[in-house]
């Protein structure tokens, strides 16, 4: 493509759009890039409140009319995951480039699908969360090859909160923040698509595709409260998974509702030295951290660029992470060029959490066919 504005329509208006992708991409500097074409949600008046709210030229309820009438050349996804790979497909057979929200499937012969289709057609698939696009993670990936900590032994990461029903955002009545947040506790929800996905793609991005995966899952709370309304918990909200990187090399991702405690976003531990970070978002920002003799003092914090694209009005709007990967996958179509965060990875991740799954229901560990 060239360098003129991509067109784009946008399917999910629930809490991450807006919270995030409508209020950054409603700034000059988005638009300047983005021709805001078409915003499309099943709920009723959902649509035509967020076009007006955030000046979108067309809203539609149903999602395959907006793929047919709208005049658009990308489809940006935000809806509940478990919807993700019929509207991907459905975006790709209509000949749309396509940017979606973690996590991009659920199942790794849909991800399959979905790699073959987009080179069959020729289009471009960016899948969140980029995370080896921002520091810490390229930046700790560096470490390591330089042998700042020795030959890698082992990683940790995960994520954990109390869930989506706590969210202030959900609280208000009003079409836009009047979201439920029953599909998350249902199949194709839970934490490990919601927040461990971004674990696995900062340890696969620094440390490799891995080889082997085996886990243990289950239900801790079998019912959820929103508003008064009892929600039956179906999927997993307490999953540890082990991994397999090869050559002796192994990780440990965790994923559960509960409250957290002050663990490490991601550490890797070698023969020599360990570097781990801080929790996005908290005091100060990002921070990575290397110790070891190798190292100055022992210790020392890693020098970190601020995050593409969160400039100006966009350092105060949320979800900054999830604008990022969208911008750059903007500017990949405008420049014929290749998105980080990729098909290719986005299902190596999909088969690590499918067989993870399987491993906890069969007891046993599972080789795993893909990489990146």
């Amino acid at each position: 493509m060239s360098d003129d504005k991509i067109k784009v329509g946008l399917i999910g208006l629930g809490s991450i759009a807006q919270r995030g992708i409508l209020p950054h991409t409603f700034q000059d500097d988005a638009r300047t890039k983005i021709d805001a074409v078409a915003v499309c949600d099943a709920v009723p008046g959902r649509a035509e409140a967020t076009a007006e709210k955030w000046v979108w030229r067309d809203a539609y309820v149903d999602y395959d009319e907006m793929l047919a009438r709208a005049d658009i050349d990308a489809v940006l996804i935000a809806t509940p995951i478990p919807l993700h790979y019929r509207q991907i497909m459905a975006a790709l057979e209509a000949g749309k480039h396509v940017y979606t929200q973690k996590t991009m499937t659920t199942r790794l012969e849909e991800a399959n699908d979905i790699v073959a289709l987009a080179a069959r057609k020729g289009l471009t698939v960016c899948a969140s969360p980029g995370e080896m696009l921002r520091a810490p993670y390229p930046q700790m990936k560096e470490a390591i090859q330089k042998g700042l900590i020795g030959r890698p032994y082992w990683s940790l990461a995960g994520m954990q909160s109390g869930g989506h029903e706590y969210e202030a955002f959900r609280k208000e009545g009003d079409v836009l923040s009047n979201v439920d947040p029953t599909w998350y506790y249902k199949k194709g929800g839970g934490p490990v698509y919601d927040m461990t996905v971004y674990c696995l793609h900062e340890m696969t991005g620094i440390l490799g595709p891995a080889k082997r995966v085996q886990a243990m899952s289950g239900i801790g709370l079998p019912v959820r409260t929103w508003k008064g309304k009892d929600i039956e918990v179906e999927m997993d909200d307490n999953t540890h998974i082990t991994i397999d990187f090869g050559d002796a090399l192994f990780g440990f991702a965790y994923g559960a509702n509960c409250r957290g405690g002050p663990i490490p976003r991601i550490a890797i531990f070698g023969s020599e030295g360990c570097v781990y970070a801080d929790r996005p978002g908290g005091g100060g920002g990002p921070r990575a951290v290397i110790t070891g003799p190798k190292v100055p003092g022992g210790e020392m914090d890693l020098d970190l660029p601020g995050m593409p694209y969160r400039v100006g009005p966009h350092l105060e709007i949320g979800e900054a992470h999830g604008y990022a990967d969208i911008m750059h996958f903007v500017d990949c179509l405008r420049t014929g060029t290749k998105p980080i965060p990729s098909a290719e990875h986005a299902r190596h991740v999909v088969e690590i959490i499918d067989r993870a799954y399987q491993s906890a229901r069969d007891g046993r560990a599972y080789d795993l066919t893909t990489t990146f």
